[in-house]
């Protein structure tokens, strides 16, 4: 997942109504009868649009073995890299235009979430394709893209949630991580940590909602409820959560608020090269952000699972995401190449092992997490040492997220990163409790106007 999708997210959220009008009335008139390009030795060329360059390697890799094992259905992936905002823009106005999308793209899930509200969402139905491989896959993160049964994306990650651990830090407060199995107990740490040492033992988003959306995550609650048909932000797991962060900067002292306003940027990634945070909950995919942006860190960072808060709750959730979706307007003469390309590059058990080995991700296929590939020598195993899936392998089961992908989602959100978490968080007041009150309140009437 990239940090650079926040700040757009909010101002998409802010015009998904006419977006969403626009690619249902576009969804029925694209003009996808065009013939596809072919390069000079007869491969059929796809188009592909992604806002992470790392992005590309990994479906040059997918097309290299897609060709060898279909010498007789080659492709040639020509690639288009943008930044988040411009991608998002871009393919908004292709997607109601009708014309000028490409065959594929990277779609973030907060905007994935807005794309697929449309009647006829944009994207083709990945359903017939998915099938030999369903079993094998983490069935949350195919649910994130699904809409009225059809499954539209496949994500390159899960984004197993842990908590990575500076054991330096630790060490020197005579604090032993793998003691710490609940938030009481890591409140406890932190303090002997902020004593000893005069670090903090954490940082809580004012601007982001990773921790928040996590700890929910794994009390088994949600922000909305069950029907999915009104808000639930002021539920007990939810208050609970937001109030310990908030007590965690400005009663015990033991965190701050994240530098940028959120843990995965290039502000926080500095402050924690230089080793002035003892933890962070964040999820596995950060450990690609370790590695290239806080190498003092290698060696020193243990992954170990959530602290919980009482017993029955899960000790991880997954976050964050970005799929890959075959849009509408690819011409029919190759969509079924495109979609079964598509899967193969994500489902395939040799390329889910390089959302690993390449990109440093937690793999959508169960069966990889096992395998020996997570085991062999990279960069990843070279700064965490061999054992992160022996850590991970026991969360798989313990992994769940709250709502992100609802037709209300980015109104909650927005809502919710707007002006809850920049005052309990940010101010330190109103309580949690009286700030999602308010946000109960205001999303209600939201929720009921959407409805007329």
């Amino acid at each position: 997942m990239s940090s650079k999708w926040k700040k757009a997210f909010k101002k998409t959220a802010l015009v998904g109504a006419a977006v969403l009008t626009a690619l249902s009335l576009s969804a029925c008139g694209n003009k996808n009868n065009s013939q596809p390009e072919k390069t000079k030795d007869g491969k059929t060329v796809l188009t592909y649009w992604t806002f992470e360059q790392i992005h590309t390697k990994y479906w040059k890799e997918a097309a290299k073995l897609w060709n060898k094992e279909h010498p007789k259905r080659q492709i040639e992936v020509k690639t288009t890299v943008l930044p988040f905002a411009n991608e998002n823009e871009k393919l908004t106005t292709a997607l109601q235009g009708g014309t000028g999308a490409p065959d594929f793209v990277d779609v973030e899930l907060g905007q994935a979430a807005i794309q697929l509200k449309a009647k006829n969402p944009p994207y083709l139905s990945l359903n017939k394709e998915i099938a030999p491989y369903k079993s094998e896959l983490i069935q949350s993160r195919l649910d994130n893209y699904k809409k009225d049964g059809k499954y539209y994306g496949l994500d390159y990650h899960v984004g197993t949630y842990v908590t990575y651990y500076n054991t330096d830090i630790l060490k020197k407060a005579g604090v032993n991580y793998k003691n710490i199995k609940t938030w009481k107990q890591y409140t406890d740490a932190g303090k002997q940590v902020k004593s000893k040492t005069g670090k903090f033992m954490t940082w809580y988003s004012p601007n982001a909602n990773f921790q928040w959306y996590a700890q929910i995550s794994q009390q088994h609650a949600d922000l909305f409820n069950k029907a999915k048909t009104e808000p639930d932000v002021n539920n007990a797991a939810a208050v609970r959560s937001l109030q310990m962060g908030q007590d965690w900067i400005y009663k015990d002292k033991i965190a701050r608020k994240s530098p940028g306003g959120n843990i995965d940027n290039d502000q926080a990634y500095a402050q924690f090269n230089k080793g002035n945070v003892a933890s962070v909950t964040m999820p596995a995919w950060y450990m690609s952000r370790m590695v290239s942006f806080m190498p003092k860190l290698k060696g020193k960072i243990a992954i170990a699972p959530m602290p919980v808060f009482n017993k029955g709750n899960r000790t991880s959730a997954d976050g964050g995401g970005t799929a890959t979706m075959v849009t509408n307007q690819t011409p029919k003469s190759v969509q079924k190449l495109a979609k079964e390309f598509v899967v193969f590059g994500k489902a395939n058990k040799t390329m889910a092992g390089k959302q690993w080995s390449l990109l440093g991700f937690d793999p959508i296929r169960k069966d990889v997490w096992t395998s020996p590939v997570v085991k062999q020598d990279n960069q990843y195993t070279e700064y965490f040492g061999k054992d992160i899936f022996n850590v991970l392998v026991k969360l798989q089961n313990q992994t769940g997220h709250v709502t992100t992908t609802d037709k209300n989602s980015p109104a909650l959100n927005d809502y919710l990163l707007k002006y809850t978490l920049p005052s309990v968080i940010g101010k330190g007041h109103p309580s949690a409790k009286t700030a999602l009150d308010t946000a109960q309140k205001a999303l209600t009437k939201q929720f009921k106007a959407a409805k007329n």
